[in-house]
């Protein structure tokens, strides 16, 4: 049985965390990388290639895409870690 879509992955991450567990901006970032990397439904390989680009953001490229980039690090490695788990 193949493992979540990366829209599900993401949507099952949140879940987990909880709103009240989120600091504002992590929030923000959150729901930035969900809108950026799934809203059009990649397969696993477009998805994961999207959250490193988004994960080499560092300060110089901004506060608001660091901390996207923060919580976009966190996501790919859960995701990396789902995968390998698969196999």
């Amino acid at each position: 049985m193949p493992g979540p879509s990366p829209r599900e992955f993401c949507q099952e991450q949140l879940l987990l965390l909880g709103d009240e567990e989120l600091l504002p901006q992590a929030q923000a970032a959150t729901l930035e990388i969900l809108h950026s990397t799934i809203m059009k439904d990649p397969d696993g390989p477009t998805f994961e290639a999207r959250l490193k680009v988004l994960a080499a953001a560092g300060p110089e490229d901004g506060s608001r895409l660091s901390d996207a980039a923060q919580v976009a690090q966190v996501l790919l490695e859960t995701w990396l870690h789902a995968q390998q788990l698969e196999a």
